[in-house]
């Protein structure tokens, strides 16, 4: 039996150098993750300076007395 080579079957292909996707899918995956990169850009664009924080963390402050 041989190891799994990971290229899908199809004998291997190139690869890009930066992403490590074979350069037969690029368009494909760059398709396949077109919605979530718009969300991204969202999120991104929102401004969150003014909002406080549901929750606020301070590890060394001190307890609130109930």
């Amino acid at each position: 039996m041989s190891a799994p080579t990971g290229d899908g079957g199809n004998g291997g292909g190139e690869r890009d150098p930066e992403t490590l996707i074979r350069s037969d899918r690029l368009d494909e995956v760059r398709k396949a993750y077109a919605a979530i990169a718009r969300q991204i850009a969202i999120l991104r664009s929102l401004d969150l300076g003014e909002t406080h924080p549901a929750v606020v963390f301070r590890p060394t402050g001190k307890e609130d007395p109930q």
